[in-house]
């Protein structure tokens, strides 16, 4: 079977890393003659129009012979998704990444190599497509809802997206390729503004109510933030979502929790709650900030119910996603 691969191209994903990543893997298809065309995105959320656009276009195609090939960040590829989810189409178009942002989560969480040659092999080696979990929620009091391929956050996390997309010295640090630093800084900020809040939690007929919730992340896989394991215990196979909740606490424990974090040994802390189920539903009644798939989703209240769903992805798994 001949395969063609419609390739969306975020030139400025990762701080201009994926224009890299595209000369990189470029002259490899060349060589290898694979068919691909290719269109880059030339604004916020153009990725979800030109993977709606194509999949509408190729609505009979047999599978495996058309694939979205998204070469970006995860916010591109969620865009991407959310574009192929919309189409409705009898037979998804599978969706292939190679990961050229600042995180990677994804990539991570999915076992896909985040080395640009060898995430093309897994692409290229594929016979078949990876059903893989995606999460979806619907979000009642702005009654709108989106696929996503990480993580929904509310609280702290998102609060950290919000003001280092704000901060007035992002440009000038992403010029200078120290984009991180923005978020660091706004990390540090952040962590002295963010107040507790309540979040009421209904899985089921089982409700449990927090009223000093601090970070509220629920994660189709374990890393967040560019390779933390916050969620250890999600799995693209599984089925089911995992939700996190941290109480807020003194800035020495936060600290520490933060630092066992980063092994992912955090979860049997006596502030830290964690769930796993295929729907849940999150209300919050106080303004707070969101985040999905690290980009924002504004200051407001929430009630959000969330699922999972599933998604076809090309690529052959491989154990060592580095």
């Amino acid at each position: 079977m001949t395969r063609h691969f419609y390739v969306i191209l975020n030139r400025h994903a990762g701080r201009g890393y994926a224009n890299t990543v595209w000369h990189t893997i470029k002259p490899q298809l060349d060589q290898l003659q694979i068919a691909y065309q290719v269109t880059e995105t030339k604004y916020a959320g153009h990725a979800t129009l030109l993977a709606e656009q194509y999949a509408k276009h190729h609505a009979d195609a047999t599978t495996g012979s058309q694939i979205v090939l998204v070469v970006g960040g995860d916010g591109t590829l969620n865009q991407a998704l959310n574009g192929l989810k919309q189409a409705t189409v009898t037979t998804p178009l599978p969706l292939a990444y190679i990961p050229a942002g600042s995180g990677n989560d994804f990539a991570r969480g999915a076992q896909v190599s985040r080395n640009p040659s060898n995430a093309l092999k897994q692409i290229l080696t594929a016979t078949e497509p990876e059903i893989l979990d995606i999460g979806h929620y619907e979000e009642t009091t702005q009654q709108e809802q989106r696929y996503f391929v990480n993580n929904v956050g509310i609280g702290f996390d998102a609060a950290v997206v919000s003001a280092a997309n704000h901060s007035d010295k992002k440009s000038l640090l992403n010029r200078l390729h120290l984009g991180n630093l923005a978020y660091v800084g706004q990390l540090i900020k952040v962590l002295g503004q963010q107040t507790a809040f309540p979040v009421t939690v209904n899985i089921g007929n089982h409700r449990d109510i927090f009223n000093n919730a601090f970070l509220v992340t629920t994660s189709n896989h374990p890393y967040f933030g560019g390779g933390v394991p916050i969620l250890p215990i999600a799995n693209v196979h599984d089925g089911k979502l995992s939700l996190i909740i941290a109480e807020k606490m003194i800035l020495p424990k936060f600290i520490f929790l933060f630092i066992m974090m980063t092994f992912g040994r955090h979860l049997g802390f006596k502030h830290v709650h964690h769930y796993q189920a295929t729907h849940l539903q999150l209300t919050v009644s106080s303004l707070e900030y969101g985040q999905v798939d690290g980009e924002e989703m504004g200051n407001r209240f929430f009630d959000i119910h969330l699922s999972v769903d599933h998604y076809p992805f090309w690529f052959a798994p491989s154990r060592h996603s580095k």
